[in-house]
């Protein structure tokens, strides 16, 4: 009876023990998001892979979509059991979440995590805070560069390595550039980026500013912002270098219509499959008095949860994410870790002569306003007052000041 006994105890013991290790190897599943539907997406996936690999204890849900989906899903499924652990997003969407308290400081998470500020362009590390607090860990930053057909300039007789830092200079390239059908420069009469180009121009100059100091009013209807606008409406009406009301800018240039094209760094892992277009890239042109150029930056966020394990398992992931970013650089974004960035592996990449160009600009960015009004004026938004002031202006339907004056008193109307 007893030998009974003991082989019964035995049992239980040996089925308890398999159960508690079945239990102990279950894996903490995280759901990670972000808005990335270019070759980006296929970069983050392998982060994500490689790092599920090495934490086999941890099951990492990867979802992409566009970023207004993405954020929408957020904000609906906030505060229930599906929505993400991990929340990538672009610096200047981090106030409309930081506002309605969806997102948690990281600031103590960074410091114990021993994620510092000198490990990033300063530029990059304080676009991570609102209102004094730290919400976001940088991923990447992605400034403005010119994209330049390297044998049109060859046969305009100008060195195919110049850089601009005079509007003299930069003028005189784009009309040696511009000959017979093609024309020297792309600026879009319906693309987001033709604000981009101008904010960058904006603060090339002393005192150029989009918000006054307190962050509560627009003051980019300034001569500062004037002389940019009417230098970009210059460059279309009386230099004559850009197309008229042109409509597709990558189109243009991949076609051979343009010499140039100022685009982020996303787009050198499509451009360098173009086998017959010889392409170097320089810094955003120099025009004003000082160098200058937009920037945006993804960054990684936390939104607000109870359970301690997915939280752990998430910071986890965000910090094997930013020190192992070579694959992220290698899909058209610069990572935002000095780290990576200075690496062998990442200056041994196929394409950092291109992406060297954009990391130079890491001390000129500017990014857009850090405020929960941006969503409303942002150059991502298509019924942004700024934006559609300078499509005005560029279509030659607006006078330069009124039009600024316009989208100064329409932002100022929601502050």
């Amino acid at each position: 009876m007893k030998s009974l006994m003991k082989i019964l105890l035995l049992g239980i013991l040996v089925v308890f023990l398999l159960g508690s290790v079945a239990i102990a190897a279950d894996p903490v599943t995280i759901r990670f998001w972000g808005g990335w539907t270019g070759p980006d997406k296929f970069g983050m996936e392998k982060i994500v892979n490689n790092f599920m690999a090495e934490n086999p204890d941890i099951k990492v849900e990867f979802f992409t979509a566009p970023w207004t989906e993405v954020f929408t899903k957020f904000s609906t499924t906030y505060g229930t059991n599906a929505s993400p652990d991990l929340l990538a997003m672009h610096v200047s969407d981090i106030s409309q979440f930081a506002t309605r308290g969806m997102l948690m400081n990281v600031e103590d998470i960074a410091v114990a995590n021993n994620i510092k500020a000198e490990d990033f362009p300063l530029n990059v590390w304080e676009g991570q805070f609102y209102n004094g607090e730290q919400y976001g860990i940088p991923l990447d930053y992605h400034p403005m560069a010119v994209y330049k057909n390297a044998d049109m300039y060859t046969a305009a007789g100008i060195d195919p390595n110049i850089t601009w830092n005079t509007m003299d200079s930069f003028v005189d390239s784009m009309q040696k550039t511009t000959k017979d059908d093609v024309f020297g420069l792309a600026i879009g009469v319906n693309h987001s980026h033709t604000m981009r180009y101008w904010y960058g121009w904006l603060f090339q100059q002393e005192g150029g500013a989009f918000l006054n100091e307190e962050q509560n009013q627009a003051v980019f209807n300034s001569d500062q912002g004037v002389k940019a606008l009417q230098f970009m409406h210059d460059l279309s009406y009386k230099y004559q270098v850009v197309p008229p009301h042109e409509s597709d800018i990558d189109k243009d240039f991949l076609s051979g219509k343009v010499a140039n094209l100022m685009e982020g760094p996303w787009w050198v892992p499509g451009v360098k499959e173009q086998i017959d277009l010889n392409i170097v890239v320089a810094p955003f042109p120099q025009v004003f008095e000082k160098p200058a150029v937009w920037a945006g930056s993804h960054t990684l966020t936390l939104p607000k949860r109870a359970d301690k394990a997915k939280i752990e398992a998430t910071i986890k992931l965000l910090s094997y994410i930013v020190t192992h970013s070579v694959d992220w650089g290698n899909s058209g974004q610069i990572p935002a870790s000095l780290s990576v960035i200075q690496s062998e592996a990442y200056k041994n990449l196929p394409d950092y002569k291109y992406y060297k160009v954009f990391i130079e600009q890491a001390n000129n960015i500017h990014f857009e306003p850090l405020v929960v009004q941006t969503a409303s004026f942002g150059a991502d938004n298509t019924m942004s007052p700024v934006l559609n002031a300078i499509l005005a202006v560029m279509l030659d339907e607006a006078d330069p000041k009124e039009a600024l004056d316009l989208a100064v008193s329409e932002i100022n109307a929601i502050f």
